[in-house]
C-alpha cells in the first residue's frame, strides 16, 4: 500500500508555494500600489476599484480590477476573511 501511495504522490501536481519577498512591479502596477499605499493613509480603507480608474484616468474599473489582481499574484496583495482585498502580510513558518 504505501507503494501506491508513492506512486500516488508523484502523479500529484505540485502545490504552489509562496515566495517569501514579492516579484518585481511594472511601472503602472508600482504607481497603482503607491496609489493604494497614500490612499490607505488617508483614509484608513484601500481604495475602491472605481476610485483606481478614476485617479488613473480609465474608463473601467475592470482595468484597475486586472493591476488589483496582478498585484495579488505577485505577493503584494492578499483577501481578508470577508474577502476585501488587503496588503499581504508576512506568512509565519510552523516551527
Amino acid at each position: 500500500m504505501s507503494e501506491a501511495n508513492a506512486i500516488a504522490a508523484k502523479l500529484r501536481p505540485v502545490k504552489r508555494v509562496a515566495k517569501a519577498y514579492p516579484l518585481a512591479l511594472s511601472p503602472v502596477q508600482k504607481q497603482v500600489y503607491d496609489h493604494m499605499v497614500k490612499f490607505l493613509a488617508e483614509n484608513d480603507q484601500l481604495p475602491p476599484l472605481s476610485a483606481i480608474s478614476s485617479h488613473f484616468g480609465w474608463t473601467s474599473a475592470n482595468t484597475a480590477n486586472e493591476h488589483v489582481s496582478i498585484l495579488a499574484k505577485k505577493g503584494y496583495l492578499e483577501r481578508n476573511a470577508v474577502g476585501k482585498w488587503r496588503f499581504a502580510r508576512a506568512k509565519r513558518d510552523a516551527s
